[in-house]
């Protein structure tokens, strides 16, 4: 699933919002941590409603559901993480894989 192995994970609550808010940790963002991340996962297991997933212009229309109690792994590319975007309503755990 990973596309190699990893050493750490870092995890988060972020509450979503009709407005795109980036997938990733305070800590990520603010210490340019995304270089070394290789997976995002998305645990929508908080709320009643999907959560999606897409660029900084996502939208319930256009992006990636999650549904209520599921989760989903997102690889990434290294540098190119922190571009990974949310809308919904309730909150999602996110785990950062390094």
């Amino acid at each position: 699933m990973f596309l190699r192995s990893f050493g750490r994970i870092k995890t988060s609550s972020i509450t979503l919002s009709s407005t795109a808010q980036k997938l990733a940790s305070t800590e990520v963002l603010e210490e340019r941590m995304d270089n070394g991340r290789i997976a995002l996962e998305v645990n929508n297991t908080e709320g009643e409603a999907a959560a999606y997933i897409g660029d900084e212009n996502v939208t319930t229309t256009t992006g990636i559901p999650v549904p209520a109690g599921q989760t989903r792994i997102f690889p990434v590319q290294q540098g190119c993480a922190a571009n990974i975007y949310g809308v919904g309503s309730g909150a999602v755990i996110i785990a950062e894989y390094f």
